[in-house]
């Protein structure tokens, strides 16, 4: 929805029968740009911290890490899924949006925090009416996840507790770090629908500070892409990292991840490994699938020194 007024108007409503940016000609549409026109009910006070509403799951997580409970409006859909909520279960006091513009009206909230690739068409008419969003990028590794921390902090108005989260993060992340030498086991991630998780990612980073090579970042591949059987076949890694089944929703796009020639390639293959939620979005938690994919290798490189 591309968001431009649709005539030059100085009476603050779009004139009657006017159509709004992306279609909206409803009178309740038009009412409630109105509102969002006017400005939060009650502005945040210069020294209150904004009422915040977050519209996507990895916005979710730095919110519930650093705001002020009174001061969340709602979290995305998807904070209380623990597939992708490390924080899912804190999620579960606030309320949920669908990341909607009519949400955000409604709501009036001082802040909006989402992704840049959620929908766009909400920011940019969010945007076009005054309102404040913040995005976060949507690329993600171990390394930007600080800078993020203390960026959330800023715009909640909790520098000092968003500095003292990001420092922690940086000393515990320094203290996991191999020396260069250190033997690293080769793995994939493997998931639905044959699909590997290359470099540029959060998990590529996961996997590189927990010790192992990423077969499919070295092979060229980048974010999430098509990996076959029979590559992975070729390649032989030592472990093949496949996602938990979910026993109550069998999918089919499962099937090629319980295939007999992951068995057969003579890979160890490990589900459930890493936390659920851990590596879906970056934040503090994010060093506990770092610290359970170490205890992955350690136990591989011990295997490997005992058959050998």
């Amino acid at each position: 929805m591309r968001c431009r007024p649709a005539t030059a108007h100085t009476g603050g409503l779009a004139p009657a029968g006017a159509r709004l940016p992306g279609g909206w000609s409803s009178p309740l549409a038009v009412a409630l740009v109105a509102a969002a026109l006017a400005g939060p009910a009650s502005r945040a006070a210069a020294d209150e911290a904004p009422r915040v509403m977050s519209l996507n799951v990895c916005t979710d997580q730095l919110v519930l890490a650093l705001a002020e409970p009174s001061r969340i409006v709602s979290l995305s859909v998807l904070s209380g899924d623990p597939d992708y909520s490390y924080l899912h279960a804190q999620a579960g006091a606030f309320p949920n949006n669908a990341g909607v513009a009519e949400e955000v009206f409604i709501a009036r909230p001082d802040l909006v925090v989402t992704g840049t690739y959620s929908l766009h068409n909400t920011t940019q008419l969010l945007r076009h009416l005054g309102l404040r969003v913040e995005e976060f990028g949507y690329t993600q590794t171990l390394d930007t996840i600080a800078g993020d921390i203390r960026r959330m902090g800023t715009i909640l108005g909790h520098a000092d507790a968003g500095e003292a989260m990001a420092a922690t993060f940086e000393r515990d992340l320094a203290a996991l770090a191999l020396p260069a030498d250190a033997p690293r086991p080769t793995a994939v991630i493997f998931g639905q629908n044959g699909v590997a998780t290359g470099a540029g990612t959060l998990a590529d980073s996961v996997l590189a500070a927990a010790g192992f090579r990423n077969l499919a970042a070295e092979r060229g591949f980048s974010g999430m892409a098509p990996y076959s059987l029979e590559l992975l076949v070729v390649d032989r890694p030592d472990v093949v990292l496949l996602s938990a089944r979910v026993e109550d929703a069998p999918a089919l796009a499962d099937q090629v991840t319980r295939h007999p020639a992951i068995a057969s390639s003579g890979a160890m293959t490990a589900t459930g490994i890493v936390p659920r939620g851990s590596w879906s979005c970056g934040g503090p938690f994010t060093l506990e699938a770092v610290r359970a994919l170490r205890v992955l290798r350690d136990e591989l490189l011990a295997a490997e020194d005992a058959s050998g």
